[in-house]
């Protein structure tokens, strides 16, 4: 599971945000400047910086960063800022615009860390209704298997939440696209939080590799 460190300026955007992402099934620690980094650990981390923090205070942890070399997403709601701040790191790097739109930044961060999740081989036995990774067995219930199912059909590539209630669970209303939301996130708690990308006004990806 993927970590994000939030360091704020603002208590209330940095609740807002770590609420989006830890619904998406990320380990997320809102931190004090200038709290250095946590000690490092083996999963991914992504670290957002509050561009409003004055340098002088944020310089000590911002070396950290680099040091590390975590990506970096930062929060500024200066346009201006934009081409300052992606110069500004040595490393991936992105820049959330605000007033905070959760959705967006799931996006942001999903880019961030997808080239550092390490990605399990995905296979599945449909005759036992259970998911292979790595050569474990992960058992799933019904619905999350014709779920995966689903999303296996056309991998690396979007589908809309309509076409998924379609496809796995044979639904005709679009009002039941929440369903699809749970059971991915259970999806996402079994198989890992980078497998199955939410792609802004679509719906979600499988990624296969």
């Amino acid at each position: 599971m993927a970590r994000i460190l939030i360091y704020g300026t603002d208590e209330s955007v940095s609740r807002k945000l770590a609420l989006a992402l830890r619904r998406e099934g990320y380990a997320v620690e809102c931190r004090d400047v200038p709290q250095a980094l946590p000690a490092p650990i083996a999963e991914p981390t992504l670290v957002v910086l509050d561009a409003r923090l004055k340098w002088s205070v944020c310089r000590p942890l911002f070396h950290e960063i680099q040091t590390a070399g975590y990506p970096v997403l930062f929060l500024t709601a200066d346009q201006e800022m934009m081409s300052h701040l992606r110069a500004l790191y040595r490393g991936p790097s992105d820049v959330l615009m605000l007033p905070l739109s959760p959705k967006v930044a799931l996006v942001k961060a999903q880019m961030l860390l997808r080239h550092m999740e390490p990605m399990r081989e995905l296979t599945v036995v449909e005759s036992e209704r259970v998911a292979v990774l790595d050569g474990e067995r992960v058992e799933l219930t019904a619905q999350e298997f014709a779920l995966l199912l689903a999303l296996m059909e056309n991998p690396d590539m979007p589908i809309s939440r309509e076409q998924l209630l379609r496809k796995a669970w044979g639904y005709q209303s679009i009002g039941e696209t929440r369903t699809v939301d749970v059971h991915v996130q259970r999806l996402r708690k079994k198989l890992g939080v980078e497998r199955i990308e939410t792609v802004y006004k679509c719906g979600y990806r499988l990624k296969m590799a």
